[in-house]
């Protein structure tokens, strides 16, 4: 096990609230990665610390969204309404096996989901076209099992079935995305310290990073286009 400088902690925090805060997914995706392989952490550990990251940097980045986008709250219940069950059950899921598979299986589905975005982005055409509520739910409870279950906030799902598939504008998407990870994260991350995987130690360091990078990104996305935006998105 190697030492945690708290410089390199808040590093790594900034560099993925930052993108994080930009897509509205949290950052989670990246910094799972980072603290596997750069922090030397079990995997585990790595996404229970995600979870709590992500509560940070969500929370600072949502703000900008909430100023200039009109993010639809009935729909952000609903998918809480899913969601907070079901990062429960992804989080007791992990805590019994290996996801190893499922984090191929979710690459495969993420990079299938770039490349659509990549071909032809999200341009909403007329008005947006929400699921019944029964649905909506559903696609919470998914979100949230993935997000329990890989230490993430979900976004990298969320984003693109709200653009590609319900046709909401990509800055509402993110907001909207990034509102749902604050409850998300906290269930997740209680789950996960109740099962003793929650490395305390490295998060002072990350949890600072990672707020100021959230609300950098965040405001650098206002000035981006949604065309411009969704590539953005679909490279990440």
């Amino acid at each position: 096990m190697i030492r945690h400088p708290l410089l390199l902690t808040a590093s790594l925090g900034a560099a993925a609230g930052a993108l994080g805060g930009m897509m509205g997914v949290g950052g989670g995706i990246l910094l799972v990665p980072l603290l596997v392989h750069v922090m030397r952490e079990p995997q585990h550990e790595a996404q229970a610390v995600s979870l709590a990251f992500i509560i940070a940097t969500a929370a600072v980045a949502v703000v900008p969204y909430l100023a200039r986008e009109r993010l639809d709250l009935g729909l952000a219940a609903l998918l809480a309404a899913g969601a907070l069950p079901g990062v429960v059950a992804g989080a007791r899921t992990a805590a019994r096996m290996s996801a190893l598979w499922l984090r191929r299986a979710f690459g495969i589905a993420v990079l299938a989901t770039a490349i659509r975005i990549l071909v032809a982005p999200p341009i909403p055409l007329g008005a947006a076209m929400p699921w019944p509520w029964p649905f909506e739910v559903g696609l919470g409870l998914g979100v949230g099992f993935l997000a329990g279950l890989l230490g993430i906030g979900g976004g990298t799902i969320l984003v693109p079935v709200l653009t590609l598939v319900q046709r909401m504008p990509q800055h509402a998407a993110q907001g909207l995305s990034l509102l749902l990870i604050v409850p998300v994260g906290l269930v997740g991350v209680v789950t996960y310290a109740r099962g003793g995987k929650l490395p305390t130690k490295l998060l002072p360091g990350l949890l600072a990073g990672g707020a100021l990078g959230g609300l950098v990104g965040a405001v650098l996305a206002q000035g981006i286009g949604g065309r411009s935006l969704a590539r953005m998105f679909a490279v990440f």
